[in-house]
């Protein structure tokens, strides 16, 4: 399909299209201005299994952006069209936005019933990266967001910025209400949840201390294509992408003004912001992870960097004797835990094939990933630090002492307000590639 595609440009983003109003590109505008000539590859698509409603939406959004951008078809499922925004203030340059459309929404091109956003996602990018290696594009980096995005004025200027050698990006993000009150408050309640749990992670000294929002995500080509693109999931694929991402090289935090992000009703995936959201509106109570679960993870986070300074173990033998006393120090959900994991074995191997501290501390922190620091925090949930009302855990947790709580039964913006300038202060380059000193700061 890129092979098709005619022309260059300076940037490349994706965005996958599900049962949306044709205006979702109106989100975009802002940030086109100051993008030069800017592909937006938009993966049109629809389920197996899916709502009449939705397929009606689909097609009535292809046939608005055929008439808006005059689609031409490139080959069979793709379209190219382009557009030139006149509508910029006096003085401003127009937008030269062109879109790439693929079809994964008519009949016989949907996706399977049991993949989504994360199969689109990787449809658009394999696409991006395509047309970046045969260097159609200036800047080499897939940009991904959501069509309930709206990006901000410099969102391409600050992914042409990016430091050399990062795998990675997110953008700060903020929930703006969409008009439905209860959905409003939804919504603002699950951003304090994904708050809180970054945050306990950073104080925990974790390395996967940031956020997985696929909206807010910027992937450098080489790093996609060595971890093989983004997982084909209905749900989580920003998590596992990152976490993958991070290994390889640093992630880095683009600060600046946030990508704003509607509220709104959405059953797209199993769970994310929509879903869960749905779940808060239809009576659900907020809850959030113990603090307890987080000081466990501070306390094995503090013995894998014990055991980066201690030397291979005397002989043969796969035993340990620091391994083993380091995991009999912890407390007995989390040996359990770690006993289950195969830490008694992994451990003692890791710690004698790395040449230097510094090497066995990157390769620990590479087995104890985001995906088991989130095992272990569910372990220890179901296994006596049950998840505590909203409003309580942040009033025990340590991580939260300068936060301000607030409910004003909307938006609940001090809380917000105070989560998100708190993560202004977060380090430029986050992961377990860098090096370990940079995020013990």
């Amino acid at each position: 399909m890129a092979s098709l595609c005619p022309g260059t440009f300076d940037f490349v983003f994706v965005v996958p299209v599900y049962g949306e109003s044709p205006d979702f590109v109106d989100g975009f505008r802002a940030a086109a201005r100051q993008a030069g000539r800017l592909l937006l590859v938009a993966v049109l698509n629809g389920r197996d299994g899916a709502t009449a409603t939705v397929h009606s939406s689909n097609d009535g959004c292809f046939r608005a952006l055929s008439r808006r951008f005059s689609l031409r078809a490139l080959g069979p499922g793709s379209w190219l069209g382009h557009e030139t925004d006149p509508t910029g203030t006096a003085g401003a340059p127009e937008s030269k936005l062109s879109v790439l459309v693929v079809d994964r929404f008519t009949p016989g091109r949907r996706l399977p019933a049991r993949q989504g956003v994360g199969l689109a996602r990787k449809i658009g990018a394999d696409v991006a990266l395509e047309l970046i290696v045969a260097g159609r594009v200036r800047h080499p980096y897939i940009a991904m967001t959501d069509a309930d995005a709206r990006l901000p004025e410099d969102y391409f200027t600050r992914i042409a910025a990016i430091e050399p050698g990062c795998s990675g990006a997110m953008f700060p993000f903020w929930h703006e209400p969409g008009g439905e009150p209860q959905m409003d408050r939804a919504t603002a309640l699950y951003e304090i949840r994904l708050r809180y749990f970054q945050r306990g992670l950073r104080w925990a000294r974790s390395p996967y201390a940031f956020h997985t929002v696929g909206s807010t995500m910027v992937v450098d080509a080489l790093s996609y294509a060595l971890v093989r693109g983004v997982p084909r999931r209905r749900a989580g694929e920003d998590f596992y992408l990152l976490n993958k991402l991070s290994k390889l090289r640093p992630l880095a935090h683009l600060q600046g003004a946030p990508i704003r992000l509607r509220s709104r009703w959405s059953e797209r995936v199993p769970f994310g912001t929509g879903s869960e959201s749905a779940k808060l509106v239809r009576g659900a109570e907020l809850e959030l992870y113990h603090p307890d679960c987080f000081t466990a993870v501070r306390q094995l986070i503090q013995a894998l960097r014990r055991l980066s300074g201690a030397g291979a173990a005397p002989g043969p033998s796969v035993s340990h004797p620091v391994v083993s006393d380091l995991i009999a120090a912890m407390n007995p959900t989390a040996r359990r835990f770690l006993e289950r994991q195969g830490a008694l074995d992994a451990w003692p191997g890791i710690i004698a094939q790395a040449p230097s501290p510094a090497a066995r501390l990157r390769r620990l922190h590479d087995w104890f990933d985001g995906f088991r620091t989130l095992k272990l925090i569910h372990h220890l949930r179901d296994g006596g630090s049950p998840s505590l009302p909203w409003k309580e855990a942040v009033r025990r947790a340590p991580f939260m002492d300068d936060v301000d709580l607030d409910d004003d039964g909307t938006t609940l913006m001090t809380t917000r307000t105070g989560l998100l300038r708190l993560e202004l202060d977060l380090p430029q380059l986050i992961g377990p590639s860098v090096p370990s000193q940079k995020f013990e700061e």
